[in-house]
């Protein structure tokens, strides 16, 4: 009887079809293959991408020989970060690097990310992500801004300071584009970096702990997606994208906001901050609904918590028409008697409604301390006519509750599914809760409840 012996098939593959095998793993682990045999010694330096963590690494504290009091940390083979990084440089000789990753925040050296990165930019290089926290602020080589025709991907991340060049070059490829908690060389760099970007589609900036103003314009006929997370009130923001699609804001929301031609804007999640120090709170609530003014467009909308809580705040609240608003999420922590309501009588094509109770707690000046929905003025449209389905996420049973589900029972004519999530603590009143819905009279003969 002849067994089947079993044939290595991917040793025998060419050297670029193995070394795009080998882009799938982290540089560590591409390099672990070349103990496999001989011919597999040198593949993983064909590999186009270098994937640089030093969290791939066990580390140990060591004694310097020199100083027995200093310690500094080695791998368990004795080497340090910057040792296996210079060696893998070395091996790896003049091949061509499209993909440079580094993550580095413990004895993060400058020098020698400024000397790798510039290697590195001097390739046909297509992403480049640094992950720093160097005990220096680290400036971006100017390299960076003329040598760099074939970048499409740029992410930078730590205590990176951005300040482009006057005459740069700039990207002239670069489609995706983050900037988290990086500092900026003065009020208009921000802007300058964005002029480098002439296709960029995709952007995502995070702003913390500023020491001076910054202006944060954004005008870009290309841009289509933009995540924005401000946590510091030192700046000022202003949007011209006529060809954005997804807008996400998190965090404060400084008295300069301008947001222009977003017309085509299909999705928006608006996640503004609590804040404790804001005195004017009718003020910060004027500013969360000039935001919103400017989605009005929006298929689908997500209003986080405390974002419904200032608008609690706002004297004359006049949301503006959403005429294309088919999803609509809406968080909230207690009562805003007034704005549901009006929500959903400015969205006439609503189909799908999702309501978020969230636990955390009342912040609002607002006396409003329960759950008291007021459609007893007028009917939303949407009900009537549109909407499908409601999920209400956090039901605890109350009776307010119970009595806005039966309102809606009432009215939606169309309703095909309501989803009640329930809070733990309602479970004990499980049982006279369902008895109570299934009591309720409902326009809709098809609409069935799900509780869950």
């Amino acid at each position: 009887m002849v067994r089947n012996k079993k044939r290595d098939r991917i040793s025998n593959l060419p050297d670029l079809l193995v070394s795009h095998i080998l882009s799938f793993l982290t540089t560590k682990e591409a390099v672990a293959t070349s103990i496999l045999s001989s011919r597999w010694k040198t593949l993983w330096t064909l590999v186009p991408n270098l994937d640089l963590d030093e969290d791939e690494f066990e580390w140990i504290l060591s004694d310097e020989k020199q100083n027995r009091k200093r310690k500094k940390r080695v791998c368990r083979s004795g080497f340090t970060f910057v040792q296996i990084v210079s060696k893998i440089w070395a091996l790896r000789n003049a091949y061509p690097l499209q993909k440079f990753y580094l993550n580095w925040l413990y004895d993060c050296d400058p020098i020698h990310v400024d000397k790798w990165v510039s290697t590195a930019i001097t390739s046909v290089l297509e992403e480049l992500t640094l992950n720093i926290c160097p005990h220096l602020p680290f400036d971006i080589p100017s390299t960076l801004f003329n040598y760099c025709k074939t970048l499409v991907d740029l992410r930078l991340h730590g205590n990176i300071i951005v300040d482009p060049p006057p005459s740069s070059l700039g990207f002239p490829s670069l489609k995706i584009l983050h900037l988290l908690g990086v500092q900026y060389a003065n009020h208009d760099s921000f802007s300058r970096f964005l002029t480098c970007c002439p296709i960029l589609e995709y952007l995502y900036l995070k702003v913390i702990e500023m020491d001076e103003e910054c202006n944060f314009i954004i005008t870009l006929p290309t841009l289509k997606r933009l995540d924005l997370n401000m946590q510091d009130f030192l700046y000022k923001l202003e949007i011209n994208a006529p060809a954005l699609e997804y807008l996400e804001f998190v965090g404060f929301l400084h008295k300069v906001v301008l947001l222009e031609n977003l017309s085509n804007l299909v999705k928006a999640v608006l996640f503004v901050s609590y804040d404790s120090e804001v005195g004017d709170t009718e003020d910060y609530g004027n500013r969360v609904m000039d935001f919103i003014r400017a989605l009005y467009n929006v298929k689908s909308l997500h209003l986080g918590s405390f974002t419904t809580e200032y608008l609690c705040n706002v004297p004359e609240f006049d949301p503006p028409m959403f005429h294309n608003l088919a999803f609509f999420n809406f968080d909230f922590h207690c009562c805003i008697p007034h704005v549901l309501p009006l929500l959903l009588q400015r969205a006439p094509q609503l189909v799908v409604l999702t309501l978020n109770r969230d636990k955390g707690h009342l912040h609002s000046t607002s006396e409003q301390e329960s759950l008291k929905w007021n459609f007893s003025e007028y009917v939303p449209k949407c009900l009537s006519s549109h909407l499908t389905a409601l999920q209400f996420k956090g039901f605890k049973g109350l009776k307010d509750e119970l009595e806005l589900i039966g309102h809606i029972l009432q009215m939606a004519r169309v309703l095909k599914t309501m989803t009640l999530s329930s809070d733990p603590s309602i479970e004990k009143e499980k049982i006279r809760v369902l008895k109570e819905l299934v009591m309720f009279p409902r326009h809709s003969s098809t609409c069935q409840i799900t509780f869950n």
